[in-house]
Parts: C-alpha cells; structure tokens; sequence
C-alpha cells in the first residue's frame, strides 16, 4: 500500500460554520486505516467521501488528471483547505499516480487534442521552412513526441464514446506503482467498462502493488475481492463487508424481484 493512515490533526474553530468544517463527518472525523491495495469510499450524496478524497489528493499532491492544476481548481479550494489539516503517514512515500473525478476527462482530452494539434502545426511549419540537411532527423523527435501521444491516447480522445475515452484514460495512465484517486468513474462507464476498469486495476495491483483509493456508488464497482469498504453514513466513518452495503442490498432486491419494487414506489 501507499496510505497507511489518515488523520485530522485539528480544527480551525473560527471556521466551523463553513464548508467542509461545518460537515458532521469533519467535526467526528476519526483515524483512517488502510488495510488493502484497494479501498472504497462509499455512502450516500453529501455524506463527505468525495471531500475527503480530494483531500487526500491536495495533501500528496498527485496530479490532477484534467485541465488544471490541482491547486488552481476553483472547485477543489474546500480540499486544499482540509487538507493543510490532515496528518498522513505512508506505507511508502510517493508522487506518482493522479486523482480523476469524471468531469476532469473532459479537460484532459481537450489538452492532449490541443498538444496533438501544437505538435502537427509544429511539422509543417518545419516542412516549410526547412533549407537543408537531413529534414527526418530535424523531425524526428518532433514525431516522436506526437506519436507517442497518439500511441498512448489516439488521436482525438473526445471522438470516441465517453466510455471508451475514459477507459482508455485508464489504460495509459496507470502505469508504475503509485497512489490511484478516483471519484465515480460509473459516471462515464457502462457495466461491462466497469468489469473492464476493474479487471485493469486487479492486474496493476498484482504487478505494481498500486494503491487505489475509489469513491464510489456503484455495486459493480464495489465488488473487487480482497478490497476494503469505508461506509460513510451520519457523521462516521466505519468499514463494513460488500454484502452489508445498501448498494448491494437495493441492487440485489431490484434484481430479484423488480415488479415487486416499482410497485412500492
């Protein structure tokens, strides 16, 4: 693992009217103890998980995989507060890795669209001026940087599905060992894409021994054996197994018996 412990070192008391201070959660927060490559953040819209996540990723500084700097996000600015409050130990200090939430890909496949482009314009501009020698070996690193773009990424990431883009995010950027923050990725994936991810981020466990951290709502998601569950529910913070989940519980009713459900509503 990356995170061994996470904790809140204080409290600033002339802020606890604002957000995130004003939170049940922050004012009960208690120790965080990660046991698990894998760890989900789970619990119902407003509960705090996604707060703390991007608290977790101000404090270790991991990038941020969209069109800003994590710390010049407007909507990140109650994450870096909290995180000047957080005391974290590692298991073993890293900056590799990135946090993502869905909205962020968006930005992230506009700016390897606009770097593609950049590195186009570049070549022809050198194609028209270029007087003499060896133009191939002029552009040969040039090429090399784009194409490795288009290797990593295709070309054009907002062309494909929101789906597929998204995946394929997955797939190039998870790469060596290192700390992995992910806010609802189901947001941009159907079932089979979440398998997809899932089967990925197992396999980058096994060989890097990554840790991934994901706040989630999805049950597919949630499933990975060998994982470890936060449940986030009035204020607390406590670990809880797959099948003791409300996702998995709802899921399961609906699936069993879907007529009998609707008819309740």
């Amino acid at each position: 693992m990356i995170l061994s412990t996470v904790r809140l070192r204080n409290f600033p008391e002339d802020e606890q009217d604002q957000f995130p201070w004003n939170l049940p959660l922050i004012k009960e927060f208690e120790e965080l103890e990660f046991e698990q490559n894998i760890s989900f953040f789970v619990g119902e819209n407003g509960s705090g998980k996604s707060t703390i996540l991007e608290a977790i990723a101000a404090y270790t500084e991991v990038p941020l995989a969209g069109s800003f700097r994590l710390e010049e996000d407007e909507s990140l600015a109650a994450a870096n507060s909290l995180a000047n409050y957080l005391s974290i130990r590692f298991a073993e200090k890293t900056h590799h890795g990135f946090f993502v939430r869905a909205e962020d890909f968006i930005g992230f496949a506009r700016n390897i669209k606009k770097e593609i482009q950049a590195l186009d314009k570049e070549i022809e501009e050198v194609k028209a001026t270029f007087t003499g020698g060896d133009i191939n070996l002029t552009l040969g690193t040039i090429k090399g940087e784009r194409d490795d773009f288009i290797k990593r990424y295709s070309r054009d990431l907002e062309a494909m599905s929101h789906g597929e883009g998204f995946l394929k995010f997955f797939m190039s950027r998870i790469t060596g060992k290192g700390l992995y923050l992910i806010d609802e990725p189901e947001a941009a994936l159907s079932p089979t894409r979440q398998l997809s991810l899932l089967s990925l981020i197992i396999e980058k466990v096994k060989k890097t021994g990554s840790h991934f951290i994901i706040a989630t709502h999805s049950p597919i998601i949630m499933s990975v054996p060998n994982s470890e569950i936060f449940y986030f529910q009035e204020g607390k913070i406590s670990k809880v197994d797959y099948k003791e989940t409300e996702h998995y519980k709802l899921t399961k009713m609906i699936l069993d018996n879907p007529e009998s459900v609707m008819k309740e509503l």
